[in-house]
């Protein structure tokens, strides 16, 4: 298999070949060793100034075709296969893809080899070449960055660059020993003293001093790349110059120059055109991004704040219970992560869940505790067969083995479980049912981390609008959600902000109304004449649990259940046999006919509910109750179902043995025989085993030297 990176597909080119590379990348190649022109174009090639310079002179097909097989990542493609991927005419295709592979960025799939008669030649992407041009896909579609703050920028950059820059600002670094945000605050120390910029600048080289000049004195504005090399004297002449590819070069080593000292940066504006620009904090030293304004946070007077009840702090983990609980006994439909389930299963569930709605639950809440319950090990798929044409990311959700040691589990301990794996999905699981706003590149973890980190430091005590905080914190960390990435949405931004900052704004409400609010962080409800508002439940004391000697139930003898002091396993437990009627003030539960009916089903027995509940209930059951359990359980018609095989010896005199070796595998082996003699087995059924019960008897007759041997069922069969 040949190796995909860019110094093995350089080193297969021949001499002439690494010419023509160098001239389209504008490098020159010293001296005449081959080893030396190598090292120089792989250095320019995975450069992202270089690589920018090269996106702007490639043709529509040939970015076309760079860009699908950059962003897909895929392996050796035919042309055929690469025009389907990038929606052009195979013609199209070959003539962009010949460009393509004289300029460098194509290799062919065993490089100089003769091909076979009748193969296909088969491309691709080096390695470093597909990286540093999803890096300029990312600065294309994140757009014009020049508003940003310094320490956005500085996330953009890779940690070798961040090193690199840290180095021309006089911080000792040694590679991968120091954490990146010690970097970024160390840098943003230094460069918030006029004098230290003043130094940096003196140190930079004749042209890239000049191309300092133009822009800075265009600060705050941007300004396009073409103009400001013309007015630093840095244009290229036209390409049949003779100093034409110096000059280039002169160009890509002062931009370079510039951006390693963090004094210039690069961005895309919407129509794909190139620019420079002067971060606020390199040309205003001391004025660091906190000082600028940020939109005024009010809270709500207190006569508009609303009045709701207070929140459940475990909801997300009873809510769970009950999902659970359903599967169980009823089965779940067929569910695609990231897609809505069956609204009649959504609206069946409603009127159970904490955070169930009018008609239906929030849009994406079941899907979010399904992804948690797998994530925690109590969800797992069924092996139920799905129906043709199924989603291949499809599951049928299931109950899992986990179940019995996680309803052993405390409210608490649950809870925390759920929010560590919600903090730890790379997915935006709760947001992603929304349809509000579509999110890539984004840096989900980092996103959940620094939201909670600002919601701390809100008071508990005030009330605010959605709108009006997700505004403000989207402006105080710009790269909240991450340094690069692309969304689009159906609403236009508000009140002349940015797309950048209306963006993260927009994904701040949504986590507020999903996430936070169903983890109980936060509390929603709707401020009369204002809107839709927001308070900080951290830092509220949980209620305490009553003491453990008293009743966790209270029983009526209608067969009305009160749970007092509810813990998973109790909720667990009641569910199993009663109807929930409803949660608050105080969780019910009502049993019926029916409910007790459908525990039985499920194995359970009239001595286990009635034990269950005397000894939660501080006592025996009230006679009514009691005499009606017993009338519902005759009522069922119950018939226990045992499964057992009869082994037929040709030897009767071997029967004791083959009883005795049976009975000391672990074997249920009857006392009495068959009215002919027989043993009877009784199988294990159900019991924890790693192999099929038959396959365990099989298994216990070959250790003790005995073949067995299948017979058909005969209406005659008598022992010979």
């Amino acid at each position: 298999m040949v190796a995909r990176n860019l110094l093995g597909r350089l080193n297969a080119r021949a001499p002439d070949d690494l010419q023509r590379i160098a001239a389209f990348w504008l490098v020159p190649l010293p001296g005449g060793d081959r080893g030396r022109h190598v090292g120089a174009l792989y250095r320019a090639m995975t450069d992202i100034r270089h690589a920018r310079s090269v996106w702007g002179r490639l043709d529509r097909e040939a970015q076309a075709i760079a860009r699908d097989l950059a962003l897909a990542e895929s392996g050796p493609l035919t042309i055929d296969e690469i025009a389907g991927i990038s929606g052009l005419s195979p013609a199209e295709t070959r003539a962009a893809a010949i460009r393509l592979f004289q300029a460098g960025l194509l290799a062919r799939e065993g490089d100089n080899q003769e091909l076979p008669v009748g193969a296909l030649p088969r491309l691709f992407l080096p390695r470093e070449i597909g990286q540093v041009f999803r890096r300029v896909q990312d600065e294309v579609d994140a757009g014009d960055l020049s508003a940003s703050a310094l320490r956005v920028m500085l996330e953009t950059l890779d940690d070798p660059e961040l090193e690199e820059a840290a180095t021309v600002w006089g911080i000792t670094v040694i590679p991968g020993q120091r954490r990146r945000a010690d970097l970024v605050a160390r840098i943003l120390r230094q460069i918030g003293t006029p004098d230290r910029v003043d130094q940096v600048v003196g140190g930079r080289g004749r042209a890239a001093t000049a191309l300092w000049r133009v822009v800075r004195a265009a600060a705050p504005s941007a300004m396009p790349l073409p103009d400001a090399l013309r007015e630093a004297d840095l244009a290229p002449p036209e390409p049949v110059a003779a100093d034409y590819l110096r000059r280039s070069a002169r160009i890509e080593d002062a931009l370079a120059e510039l951006e390693t000292s963090l004094l210039v940066f690069h961005t895309y504006l919407r129509d794909g055109s190139r620019w420079l620009f002067v971060p606020h904090e390199i040309a205003h030293p001391g004025e660091t991004a906190a000082t600028l304004p940020l939109r005024p946070l009010q809270p709500l007077p207190d006569d508009k704040a609303p009045d709701v009840a207070e929140v459940e702090p475990h909801m997300l983990a009873w809510d769970l219970l009950t999902l659970l609980r359903e599967i169980a006994e009823h089965g779940a439909p067929v569910w695609v992560p990231g897609e809505p389930l069956s609204r009649s299963w959504q609206r069946r569930l409603n009127r159970r869940l904490w955070a169930g709605g009018n008609e239906m639950p929030p849009r994406g809440y079941l899907g979010f505790l399904l992804y948690l319950g797998v994530a925690v090990g109590v969800v797992r798929a069924s092996d139920q067969p799905l129906p043709p044409g199924t989603d291949k990311n499809a599951i049928r959700p299931a109950v899992s083995p986990g179940i019995r040691e996680w309803t052993r589990l405390t409210f608490g301990a649950q809870h925390e479980r759920l929010k560590e794996a919600w903090l730890a999905s790379d997915v935006w699981i709760e947001g992603r049912e929304r349809e509000e706003i579509d999110v890539w590149g984004a840096d989900w973890r980092g996103f959940r981390r620094h939201l909670l980190e600002a919601i701390a430091e809100l008071d508990p005590s005030a009330w605010f609008l959605v709108d009006d905080l997700a505004a403000r914190l989207a402006e105080q960390n710009p790269t909240m959600i991450g340094a690069t990435f692309t969304a689009a949405s159906s609403r236009a931004a508000r009140g002349g902000a940015d797309e950048r900052t209306a963006a993260i704004a927009q994904v701040i409400e949504v986590e507020l109304e999903t996430a936070l609010g169903w983890f109980g962080v936060v509390q929603l409800g709707v401020a009369p004449g204002a809107g839709e508002a927001v308070t900080v439940v951290l830092g509220r004391d949980e209620p305490e649990e009553a003491a453990a000697a008293e009743p966790a139930l209270d029983i009526t003898e209608d067969g009305l259940v009160t749970l007092r002091r509810p813990t998973p396993l109790h909720v667990w437990s009641l569910s199993a046999f009663g109807d929930a009627e409803r949660l608050r003030p105080e969780p019910v539960f009502q049993l019926r006919p029916g409910s007790v009916s459908r525990a039985l089903s499920a194995g359970f027995d009239l001595d286990q509910i009635t034990k269950y509940l005397d000894a939660q209930g501080g006592g025996p059951l009230p006679d009514p109750l009691a005499a009606n359990l017993r009338d519902w359980t005759v009522g069922y018609k119950r018939v226990r179902l045992r499964r057992a095989v009869v082994l037929n010896p040709d030897s009767d005199e071997s029967i004791p043995d083959l009883r005795d070796a049976l009975a000391a595998a672990g074997l249920d082996v009857l006392d009495e025989l068959t009215p002919e003699g027989d043993l009877v087995v009784v199988l294990n059924v159900g019991a924890d085993t790693t192999a099929p019960p038959e396959e365990e008897l099989l298994a216990a007759l070959r250790a003790q030297g005995y073949v067995g041997q299948w017979e058909p069922t005969r209406q005659d069969s008598r022992k010979r």
